[in-house]
């Protein structure tokens, strides 16, 4: 399940004008300004009747805007930020439901919810000002169904 949900999340990352490299992985230097990078980060499951339960998959994106020579200055890369960000929450808001994405047999999509971002400031190859949106990934799993 992983797999599918972190595709379907880089492909709406990569349709996000804004963004001009989108990684699925990390990444040791980054080709394009700003840059995304989406892993996993926890997951849980919940009881909810005898053959049903809910489970919860997250994930981290981490945006990243360089800051200093030949790139942003501080401000400007904050200003990139707060648009970048703005713009990522509307795409996962628009798209809650994840549509077109593939389920295994036994899954069902609920919801996902993007929370609330938070900001920093990274020391990489360079300074960059960078932002995680974590999102949860609400699945329904029919016991009976799965293998």
């Amino acid at each position: 399940m992983w797999e599918n949900l972190i595709a379907k999340i880089k492909a709406i990352m990569e349709a996000n004008t804004l963004v001009q490299e989108t990684y699925d992985y990390e990444i040791e230097k980054f080709e394009g300004q700003p840059s995304a990078v989406i892993v996993p980060s926890d997951n849980s499951g919940e009881f909810t009747t005898t053959t049903d339960n809910e489970r919860v998959y997250a994930f981290s994106v981490f945006l990243f805007v360089a800051r200093g020579d030949n790139y942003y200055t501080d401000k400007t890369a904050d200003i990139v930020m707060r648009e970048l960000v703005d713009s990522v929450l509307d795409d996962f808001d628009k798209n809650w439901r994840l549509t077109g994405l593939t389920l295994s047999t036994g899954y069902s999509m609920l919801y996902m919810e993007a929370a609330p971002s938070s900001w920093g400031y990274v020391d990489r190859e360079m300074v960059y000002r960078m932002a995680e949106i974590t999102l949860r990934i609400h699945l329904d799993v029919d016991t009976s169904l799965i293998s």
